[in-house]
């Protein structure tokens, strides 16, 4: 019997047809095995079922639709995860704005029935023409064994968590994994907006006997609703973007065993957001008279240094802009 593959799909959006997109590339897949599509409707203003009506009707046995009240992607995906058949193999990840080209879920079945536990592949983000591989310089992929004759499949070769950590290459909507494996793993609660999918990566890298991944971009992000986009500086999502970095930051210390390189680069990134929650919360208070003040107890509770940093920061600020100026005038 082939191997059965669920498509799990967290959705909250704005603008139509952005999810019948992401689902019709996931029906277009190539290669034998089972499907199906676990949709988990995260209290979207645009409804799936107005999205796919006549798939719905063309593929009844297909599709799973959960409607939850809203509490973000991590949660809808454990939702998701919870809805998954039980004799499902292997899970594949996929936002409801992104596209798969139609070769993905042929090649990370081909890995999984291998002995590969974690498939991931290049990906093109958000209005980019170059790939996440090619643009971040963190992947030299010719280090990399080849282990499909015809196909761009490789062995990743090295400490993926440590990848991870330091220079991440993973993109929320390339993974597959080894369900069957991983099966009571889960995102991580309390979370809105970033973290929860470091820490699932870092998890399945950490179980994973073989990892592989595809050296061509196969999957495209799309333009919907992101965190991200959303999170400018001068506003609390701002605010709350940075509060997240340092609290998965900290779960992540405490929580994995890491070396001494990796518990520094942890603890520097931390050190940067807490600068950026310093300054963001500074910036507020001068242009908008105002915080928000339950982010800002939040924060107090999970990183008072944060506010040590605050009569600092007028120096700071101008030493950064004298050198600013300084660089302009220069060149």
């Amino acid at each position: 019997m082939s191997s059965k593959i669920s498509v799990v799909i967290p959705f909250f959006q704005r603008e139509a047809g952005l999810l019948r997109k992401a689902v019709l590339s996931a029906l277009r897949q190539k290669g034998e095995y089972r499907l199906e599509v676990v949709i988990v409707d995260d209290e979207s203003p645009v409804l799936p079922q107005s999205e796919l009506s006549d798939l719905l009707s063309q593929f009844p046995d297909r599709f799973k639709i959960i409607r939850q009240n809203n509490a973000g992607c991590f949660l809808a995906n454990n939702t998701a995860l919870q809805h998954v058949s039980d004799d499902t193999d292997f899970v594949a990840c996929l936002d409801s704005d992104d596209e798969w080209e139609d070769c993905h879920l042929e090649h990370a079945v081909w890995a999984l029935e291998r002995g590969y536990d974690l498939f991931f592949s290049d990906f093109y983000q958000l209005n980019q023409t170059i790939t996440a591989f090619n643009r971040a310089k963190r992947i030299d992929v010719g280090k990399h064994k080849r282990i499909h004759p015809s196909k761009p499949i490789h062995e990743y070769q090295g400490d993926m968590v440590d990848q991870i950590i330091t220079g991440n290459i993973i993109g929320t909507s390339t993974v597959v994994y080894n369900f069957k494996k991983f099966r009571a793993l889960r995102y991580l609660q309390n979370f809105k907006h970033t973290g929860p999918e470091y820490i699932f990566w870092i998890s399945l890298a950490a179980g994973s006997k073989k990892i592989a991944f595809s050296s061509i971009p196969e999957c495209r992000y799309g333009g919907g609703v992101n965190i991200f986009s959303e999170s400018s500086w001068g506003t609390d999502k701002f605010l709350s973007v940075r509060h997240e970095e340092i609290k998965w930051r900290m779960h992540l210390l405490h929580s994995f065993p890491l070396s001494k390189n990796q518990k520094s680069n942890v603890i520097a990134k931390i050190q940067q957001s807490r600068l950026g929650f310093a300054k963001g919360l500074l910036h507020n208070l001068l242009h908008n008279g105002k915080v928000n003040r339950v982010l800002l107890l939040r924060q107090a509770k999970l990183d008072p240094k944060t506010f040590l940093l605050l009569p600092t920061l007028p120096a700071r600020l101008a030493c950064e802009k004298l050198s600013s100026s300084l660089s302009r005038t220069s060149s």
